[in-house]
């Protein structure tokens, strides 16, 4: 009895002193992996993904035929790229119930189980490796790899139920080293130290073992770390909400570290940690974030311009932060976020047949144009060096499908994000088909067939909509508009006779059979800006060479405003002239290609304008000829003749050579040449 009570108390002081064990109200899972089916356009796209890159970097590259099945390579980067490649692979197979990749996935799964060690160990046979880990001395690409791997494996686990990858998860996390920011150097927390914080992204594994499994231990163990960091990112990112110095930063790093507070609010309800995460974010959307919906990172942030590059990698990664964010918080803009970079920036990234990619991409790529950025990365190919971001991309398209509706601790379904899906679970609670066309059109319809009893709907309203709309047979009162969403409840139930039971809550949603027709209205918008580039010690920061050599300790010291642009959106899409003469140009950028850019907007560009709509192509792609839908614009010819090898937007307002010329507009992502952000006259 007495050891018995002896437990009880452990258990107790446990409690008090870890505190939060599940999820705070107002935060949201999605579903299992493989429960939303993509369909229609977006099932076409998936499937040339399947039989494009997600299928053929496994066969083609050497270091992908068996990735993390290898335990050989030396260094943590192999395995950084590889996962990155599993994750893809692994989404993408379970949402297409693709067998080859499927397949794929088990044996590297079965691979990385059978060899772990008593200890936790998965990583390689490198020496020095399996002499650290487990410690706080020790290269933080070794954690950094090892994070990347598990969230395949969380993914597996997710679609499969193998218990055999969740108990190899639990002993990899269950001695997680309690990383501390170390506060005696006296220095400011920097874009170096958040570079370091790349160690940390198992955290985010950790935390999703709790979810999965129900066991606190370790959602407790990834807070004790947080906790440890909390006057770096609370002190920077809360109290003085400085971020010049975390701003000089590689995008990929940013992107995976600043989630992570916000990540520990959703099992700790620290309100400071979800400030953190929201404030540094908002920092990125305003200062980098590029018409295509990607920030721009030539590597580093790089600030806001026509010609400045979003890095491949962070296609996939900027979408994942707003994913979390998303689940962090339910607000709407982080769905507007996720879509804008969707439906542009990664359609932008691979060419039509999605067998080739840039490593990074600027809103215009014009014929001749040989850019600072990487000039070789915006090129397509098969393959790039180093080859993060061709393995990086493979993750995106499934990542948006799986997170398009999400489960709230409220009781509700969040429909996110939009495109022509099936959720379907498992157990059969839920049946809902989205049926649209969207982003090229604006009409989406949900048939719900299946919702457990109880169930609130929440349907996202993009921000850029200013008339949203729905149809449905169920009563008005059941329809109401909160927070930028439609909710949707269900109808009062006739008071029972007797109590409920559980033939009652069986009999499911009184949604159920329901048709929500909603439409989005879209309409060109004309928007204009200054480019913006981040000043470091007094000049123009470097672009490419930011890399070496940076004093983190000084970062930035601010950003200036330079030449002035206009572009043209339409709901979530960005558009842009075609640069193109034939749909095959992928192959180079060279001279054969030039074509007129010297196009400029100015006010009265989108007067009288005509939105033309042709039908969606039996077998959708993003080739040029099967935009299915355009924009009739005007512009006038200007004198602008930027430098090729680092064109930036007139600084001074150029003059016109000729006015008032027809110009056809087509989304972004079509286009392999284009020029998306204009010169900009007054009149």
């Amino acid at each position: 009895m007495k050891k018995l009570l002896t437990s009880i108390i452990v258990v107790l002081l446990s409690i008090a002193v870890n505190g939060q064990t599940s999820m705070v109200d107002g935060t949201y899972s999605p579903f299992n992996v493989g429960e939303i089916k993509p369909e229609g356009w977006l099932r076409d796209w998936a499937g040339l993904a399947a039989r494009g890159m997600t299928r053929k970097m496994g066969e083609d590259f050497t270091e992908f035929k068996r990735g993390w099945a290898d335990p050989t390579q030396g260094g943590w980067w192999h395995y950084e790229q590889t996962a990155y490649y599993t994750d893809g692979f692994t989404r993408l197979g379970f949402l297409l119930d693709d067998t080859l990749l499927i397949n794929r996935s088990r044996r590297v799964m079965e691979a990385v189980v059978a060899r772990q060690k008593p200890n936790g160990y998965i990583h390689s046979n490198n020496k020095d490796y399996v002499s650290s880990w487990g410690t706080t001395n020790v290269d933080y690409g070794l954690y950094w790899s090892e994070g990347v791997f598990c969230r395949a494996a969380l993914a597996y686990y997710s679609a499969t139920g193998d218990q055999r990858v969740l108990e190899m998860l639990k002993r990899v996390y269950h001695d997680f080293p309690l990383f501390s920011y170390d506060t005696s150097k006296g220095k400011p927390f920097n874009g170096g130290d958040l570079d370091n914080m790349r160690k940390l992204c198992g955290l985010e594994n950790m935390f999703e073992l709790t979810r999965y499994t129900g066991d606190p231990y370790f959602a407790d163990r990834a807070l004790q770390v947080l906790r440890n960091y909390e006057s770096a990112y609370i002190n920077t990112w809360v109290k003085e909400k400085y971020f010049l110095r975390t701003a000089m930063c590689h995008g990929v790093t940013y992107n995976e570290a600043s989630t992570l507070p916000a990540i520990g609010y959703m099992w700790g309800g620290n309100p400071d940690y979800l400030a953190a995460s929201r404030n540094s974010y908002e920092f990125v959307q305003d200062n980098t974030v590029l018409p295509n919906g990607c920030n721009s990172s030539n590597e580093f942030f790089h600030g806001i311009g026509a010609f400045e590059a979003c890095e491949s990698c962070d296609v996939t990664d900027f979408m994942w932060s707003n994913i979390w964010m998303a689940r962090a918080t339910g607000d709407r803009c982080y769905g507007d976020r996720i879509e804008r970079d969707f439906f542009n920036a990664l359609p932008g990234a691979v060419n039509s047949t999605f067998t080739q990619c840039l490593y990074t991409q600027a809103p215009n790529r014009i014929p001749g144009f040989h850019l600072k950025i990487r000039d070789d990365g915006n090129y397509y190919k098969e393959m790039h060096w180093p080859t993060c971001c061709p393995a990086n991309l493979n993750r995106a398209l499934p990542n948006y499908i799986i997170n398009m509706a999400m489960q709230g601790t409220d009781g509700s379904l969040l429909w996110l994000t939009y495109g022509p899906a099936h959720l379907k679970t498992a157990d059969g609670n839920y049946d809902v088909v989205c049926e649209t066309q969207y982003p090229f059109r604006d009409k989406i319809i949900l048939h719900i067939k299946a919702l457990p009893a109880g169930k609130t709907l929440r349907l996202r309203i993009p921000e850029w909509c200013d008339e949203p709309s729905y149809m449905t047979s169920l009563n008005p009162s059941q329809v109401s508009v909160e927070d930028g969403y439609f909710v949707i409840r269900e109808a009062q139930r006739s008071k029972p006779k007797k109590s409920k039971t559980a033939n009652d809550k069986a009999k499911g949603s009184t949604l159920n059979g329901a048709t929500i027709e909603l439409t989005f209205p879209m309409k060109p918008e004309l928007v204009t800006g200054n480019e913006k580039f981040p000043l470091y010690k007094g000049n123009k920061a470097p672009s490419w060479g930011m890399m070496a050599g940076t004093d983190y300790e000084h970062g930035l010291d601010g950003f200036y405003d330079a030449g002035r642009y206009g572009y043209v959106s339409y709901g979530p899409l960005l558009f842009g002239m075609s640069m193109q003469e034939r749909p095959g140009d992928y192959f180079d950028i060279n001279e054969e290609l030039w074509h007129e850019f010297r196009y400029a907007l100015y006010p009265q560009s989108l007067d009288g304008c005509k939105v033309e709509f042709k039908d969606m192509p039996r077998s959708f792609s993003w080739r040029l000829d099967n935009a299915p839908i355009s924009i009739s614009a005007k512009a006038h010819l200007v004198d602008w003749n930027p430098d090729k090898g680092d064109p930036v937007m007139p600084t001074e307002e150029p003059s016109v050579i000729q006015r008032d010329i027809s110009i056809k507009l087509l989304p972004y992502g079509f286009m392999a040449y284009r020029i998306a952000m204009f010169p900009w006259v007054s009149k």
